[in-house]
């Protein structure tokens, strides 16, 4: 029997969430050693953790490449919400100047959800490819297409290309 409760209803507390989602994920990982991953990823790695809904994002940004985040979800919203919080998630990280995104998972359902959220399409032009890792995962490598940096960005080049001609 699933656990997972619609945010719509009743928002669940961050503790709640972290048990739910480790149950949900066939148990890999106890409750504790979730919350003790968030923790030292939260003060020790500077990892950013977003909520949407009964969903907690957590996000690395690539030191060498800042437009690159590498991101996991915990969730315990209901299937039609968690696909609007990646939504809502992406748009976010898009609008703080992230570019790419990058995620891994082992359950096949989450190959259906990310091609929900895709059809939403968060940006225009967004692109995502989904690829077997070594060890029978899956990784989602998504280039959220034109963001506002994107736009930013071509905006500066035609402006030093103005610049140039003058």
């Amino acid at each position: 029997m699933t656990s997972f409760v619609d945010s719509k209803q009743r928002e669940l507390s961050q503790e709640e969430i972290v048990e739910i989602a480790a149950r949900e994920t066939g148990g890999k990982y106890t409750a504790e050693q979730v919350k003790a991953s968030l923790t030292a990823e939260a003060y020790e790695m500077g990892a950013m953790m977003m909520r949407q809904g009964n969903t907690i994002f957590v996000v690395h940004q690539d030191k060498s490449n800042p437009v690159v985040g590498v991101f996991r979800a915990l969730n315990a919203d209901t299937v039609k919400n968690y696909i609007e919080n990646c939504v809502e998630f992406i748009k976010a990280l898009g609008m703080m100047g992230f570019k790419y995104l990058v995620t891994q998972f082992d359950d096949p359902a989450l190959i259906k959800i990310t091609e929900q959220v895709y059809k939403r399409e968060p940006f225009k032009n967004m692109e995502y490819s989904i690829n077997k890792t070594v060890d029978g995962g899956y990784q989602v490598t998504a280039d959220l297409g034109d963001t506002p940096r994107t736009k930013m960005v071509q905006e500066q080049k035609q402006f030093v290309a103005r610049k140039g001609k003058e």
